[in-house]
């Protein structure tokens, strides 16, 4: 596993709510802003590594999880960077 630094460019995806649609977000590009290694490791005996990005503070992201996504978020968002899109509708904010 490459863990990247912070001030790198990765990619994420997208996350839609049905019922919170005011925490919507497009994925695409993203700085990464923090990247904690845990002296825990997963189920393979690697440390668990999350990482924060710029733009969508306050989520942290699992890398091992991320990390094999990267070609694959590249061709579909390409050069868009990650941003909130948030749904303020009613309808889309039940929990509320």
């Amino acid at each position: 596993m490459t863990v990247p630094k912070v001030g790198e460019t990765i990619y994420v995806p997208s996350a839609w709510y049905l019922s919170h649609g005011k925490d919507d977000f497009a994925g695409g590009k993203a700085t990464v802003t923090k990247v904690e290694v845990s002296r825990y490791t997963d189920r393979d005996g690697e440390p668990i590594v999350c990482i924060c990005i710029k733009e969508r503070p306050g989520t942290e992201y699992n890398w091992k999880t991320l990390e094999p996504q990267q070609e694959k978020l590249k061709v579909e968002y390409g050069d868009q960077v990650a941003h909130p899109d948030p749904d303020d509708s009613p309808e889309s904010n039940q929990w509320d």
